[in-house]
């Protein structure tokens, strides 16, 4: 019985908090600071793989995949702070 109703408790707990990270907005500062970072790490991953193209660096194919990673990492991210769960969940 103990177990029983320590389960419901732990099980509740859990969907009330996640609950609350759905409804949870962030901060001006985290907005401001993500578009700002959208809006140039493009960029700057396109200039950071031409170089190692041009470079003939021996990781450069694994690095330019770590930036396109990141170019998408940062996307989402601004997407979830500046507009909400409906295209982040995609």
């Amino acid at each position: 019985m103990k177990k029983m109703i320590a389960l419901i408790a732990i099980t509740c707990a859990a969907v009330g908090l996640m609950a609350g990270c759905t409804t949870y907005e962030p901060p001006d500062k985290i907005k401001s600071a993500t578009a700002t970072l959208n809006r140039y790490t493009p960029e700057y991953v396109r200039e950071a793989n031409k170089a190692l193209s041009e470079s003939n660096h021996p990781d450069a194919e694994r690095l330019t995949g770590i930036g396109q990673r990141l170019e998408t990492a940062i996307d989402s991210l601004d997407r979830w702070a500046n507009d909400t769960s409906a295209e982040v969940a995609e």
